[in-house]
C-alpha cells in the first residue's frame, strides 16, 4: 500500500490538510519576520537572537501545557481553540513596525502553536487504524519537510519583492481559517475519561517520570536536546552567514533553507524502507551520530553549491530521525502517555533552541558569526560522541519494545 493511501481516510485527510496549511503559514511568517526584524534593526543580529529565543520560550510553555491539556480535554476542540486564538495576534502585525511588538505577537502565536502540536500528533493515533499509523507519520514527516523547503523560499521571495509583511500575514490568516473549517468537520468521538483528572503539574511530571524509566526514550530526548542547541545557534545566524560570509543575498538564504527542506522530503519518504534495514530505534541513533559532522563541514565550507548539498544531506538526516522517532513512539508508548511524550520530545528540542537564541542575543556583538557557528558545531560533536558508550545510548540501539494496541476513535 502506497504511503499516500492513508490520505484516503477522511478524518486523517482533514487533520493533515489543516495541519499542513497551518504549518506552511507559520514557516513563511517566521522566515519573513526574521528578515523583517533584521531590516528594521539595521542588520543587528542581536534582535534575531531575541526574536528566536522568545518565540521558542513561548512555544515551549505551550508545549508543556499542551501535553496535559490534550490528555484532559477533547483533542479536536483543543486544536480548534488554538486556530481561533492565533487569528487576532496576526491582525496586530498589520499595524506595527515596532520590533518589540512584533516579537510579542510572534511569541503569543508560538504559545498556541505549542499547545496545538502535541494534541495533533496524538490525535493521529486515535483516528488512524494501527497498521497505517506509520504511513500517517511518514506523510506528516514528508509534508513537514516540504514545508521546510517551501516556507522559507516563499517567505524570502515575497520579502525580497515587497520588503513588508502584510501579504504574508494575510496568507497565514487564511491558513488558520481553513484549518478551523477542516478540523470542525472531523468525525471524532473523544475517549471517555474514567479517572479523576490530576493536577496539571502532577500530570506533566508523570510524563517526565515515564521517560526516565525508559532509557531508550531518555536517549531520544537527550539527543533531541543536543540537536536543538546546535540548531538554535544556527538558525538565527544563517541569514548573516549567507549575507556576510558567503556574500549572497536574502533570496539565497531562502534557497539554502529550501535545500534543507528538499533533503527532508527525501528523508521522510525513505524512513519506512530504511526502518526495515535498521529497525526499532537504530535509525534515530545513526542519524544523530552523523549530524554533528555535517554541521562542522557546513561551517567551514565557503562554496555556496557545496553548502547547499551539505544542508540537503543534513535535512535528509534530520527528517529521517524525526519520522523514525514518531514511528517508534507510536509503536511503543501507551496511549495515556502519548500526548505527554510528544510534548516532552518537542520541549527537549525547543528548550535548547531557546538557549541557542539567547546565546546569540548575549554574544552576537562580542563574537563574529563564524566564531559562534564553530563553537556550536564543536559543542554538538561533544554532546553526542562521548555519550555513545553510555547505557542509555546502547539501549537505544538494542531496544525492542512491545507494540501497543490502540482503539480507533471515530
Amino acid at each position: 500500500m502506497a504511503i499516500t493511501s492513508v490520505l484516503k481516510l477522511p478524518n486523517f485527510r482533514k487533520l493533515y490538510l489543516a495541519g499542513a496549511t497551518s504549518e506552511l503559514g507559520s514557516f513563511v511568517t517566521e522566515t519573513v519576520l526574521m528578515l523583517y526584524v533584521f531590516k528594521l534593526s539595521g542588520n543587528d543580529k542581536t534582535y534575531l537572537g531575541v526574536l528566536r529565543a522568545t518565540f521558542l520560550v513561548f512555544l515551549t510553555l505551550g508545549g508543556i501545557l499542551g501535553g496535559p491539556i490534550g490528555n484532559r480535554f477533547d483533542r479536536r476542540k483543543v486544536l480548534l481553540f488554538c486556530e481561533v486564538a492565533r487569528i487576532p495576534l496576526l491582525f496586530a502585525l498589520f499595524f506595527t513596525q515596532n520590533i518589540w511588538v512584533i516579537i510579542a505577537c510572534d511569541a503569543a502565536i508560538a504559545f498556541f502553536t505549542g499547545i496545538f502540536r502535541p494534541s495533533r500528533q496524538a490525535l493521529i493515533n486515535e483516528i488512524v487504524p494501527g497498521p497505517q499509523i506509520k504511513k500517517a507519520n511518514g506523510v506528516f514527516g514528508s509534508t513537514n519537510a516540504i514545508l521546510h523547503l517551501m516556507g522559507p523560499l516563499i517567505g524570502a521571495t515575497i520579502f525580497g519583492l515587497t520588503s513588508g509583511i502584510q501579504e504574508v500575514v494575510v496568507m497565514d490568516l487564511m491558513t488558520y481559517i481553513l484549518g478551523f473549517y477542516l478540523l470542525s468537520r472531523i468525525s471524532y468521538r473523544a475517549p471517555i475519561k474514567t479517572e479523576e483528572p490530576t493536577p496539571f503539574l502532577q500530570e506533566t511530571l508523570s510524563g517526565f517520570s515515564y521517560i526516565f524509566t525508559r532509557k531508550d526514550l531518555f536517549a531520544i530526548n537527550i539527543n533531541a536536546f543536543s540537536a536543538g542547541l546546535a540548531i538554535g545557534v544556527l538558525i538565527p545566524l544563517l541569514v548573516p552567514f549567507t549575507v556576510e560570509i558567503l556574500g549572497k543575498s536574502e533570496q539565497h538564504y531562502g534557497i539554502m533553507m529550501a535545500f534543507f527542506g528538499l533533503g527532508g522530503i527525501i528523508g521522510s519518504w525513505a524512513t519506512e524502507g530504511l526502518s526495515n534495514i535498521f529497525p526499532d530505534a537504530k535509525l534515530p541513533l545513526l542519524t544523530i551520530i552523523v549530524e554533528p559532522i555535517l554541521f562542522i563541514l557546513f561551517v567551514f565550507c565557503r562554496i555556496y553549491p557545496v553548502s547547499l548539498f551539505i544542508l540537503f544531506l543534513w535535512g535528509m538526516l534530520v527528517f529521517l530521525r524525526i519520522t523514525s522517532q514518531m514511528n517508534y513512539i507510536s509503536d511503543s508508548v501507551e496511549t495515556s502517555f502519548l500526548t505527554r511524550v510528544h510534548a516532552t520530545l518537542e520541549m527537549s528540542f525547543i528548550v535548547p533552541n531557546i538557549s541557542g537564541g539567547l546565546l546569540i542575543a548575549l554574544l552576537g556583538d562580542i563574537y563574529t558569526t563564524e566564531q559562534l557557528l564553530v563553537g556550536a558545531a564543536l559543542l554538538f560533536l561533544v554532546l553526542i560522541f562521548p555519550r555513545l558508550p553510555f547505557p542509555h545510548m546502547r539501549q537505544l540501539w538494542s531496544a525492542k519494545p512491545k507494540s501497543i494496541r490502540r482503539e480507533v476513535q471515530l
